[in-house]
């Protein structure tokens, strides 16, 4: 059951990703501020903790939770201000909950299985 929630909190991360350079690149936004600078901004944060993600490091599911919030926010943010149905914020914000509530399973039932061990 750990693996289970590893891998969905690794899966949603990776869509939370994909999902976010797939809304910088081909949505339509302002000409403002350059779509490198978006890219640069929006998903750089998501590689740091991706090495003690993919080793399963409980630690780093626990800060990667802090991270989160700021992509849980920015999509509610967008949601709110959507003049209708913004399919890229949706996502942002059902990935950005899966993350967080999969990574906690994950650390939960990791400290159990340590513990049952010894």
């Amino acid at each position: 059951m750990t693996q289970f929630f590893k891998q969905l909190s690794l899966l949603s991360y990776f869509a939370l990703m994909i999902s976010l350079i797939c809304w910088i690149t081909i949505a339509e936004h302002g000409e403002n501020y350059p779509t490198a600078a978006w890219l640069i901004l929006g998903v750089v944060p998501l590689l740091f903790p991706l090495r003690g993600l993919l080793h399963g490091r409980p630690y780093t599911h626990a800060w990667t939770g802090f991270l989160l919030l700021f992509y849980f926010a920015h999509g509610v943010g967008e949601v709110y201000s959507a003049q209708g149905f913004d399919l890229y914020a949706s996502l942002e914000v059902l990935f950005s909950c899966i993350t967080f509530c999969s990574s906690i399973v994950y650390i939960r039932l990791n400290a159990n299985d340590l513990r049952n061990s010894k």
